[in-house]
C-alpha cells in the first residue's frame, strides 16, 4: 500500500512537479546517499523558478531524514513524501521564494 505524508496540511492530491530528479541505486553505505543527494537537489533547484516544485525519487530509506532536515535548513518547503513499495520514496520540494 502506498503511503503519503503531506507537510502542508492538505491531504488532497500530490503536488504537480515541474521537474524530476531520480537518484536510484546510489551506494547506500554510510553517508553516501546524503553526500550525493542534497547537492543534486540544490543544483536542480537553482535551475528552477521560485515556487516551482521538484519531485525527487530515491530508493534509499535513509533519505527521508536527510531531505526533511535539508528542507528545514534551507527553507525550501517539503510539500509531501510518498512511499511506494518496495523501496521507492518520492519527495516534493518547492523552491523557496527569492529574497
Amino acid at each position: 500500500m502506498d503511503s503519503v505524508t503531506h507537510h502542508n496540511n492538505n491531504s488532497a492530491a500530490l503536488p504537480q512537479a515541474d521537474s524530476l530528479l531520480e537518484m536510484l541505486d546510489i551506494d547506500q553505505s554510510a553517508g553516501a546517499s546524503c553526500a550525493l543527494l542534497t547537492p543534486a537537489i540544490r543544483a536542480r533547484l537553482r535551475e528552477m523558478a521560485a515556487g516551482q516544485v521538484l519531485e525527487v525519487r530515491v530508493n534509499d530509506p535513509t533519505a527521508r531524514l536527510d531531505i526533511e532536515a535539508w528542507s528545514q535548513l534551507t527553507g525550501n518547503p517539503l510539500l509531501a513524501i510518498m512511499e511506494e513499495p518496495p523501496n521507492l520514496l518520492r519527495f516534493f520540494v518547492q523552491k523557496k521564494p527569492s529574497m
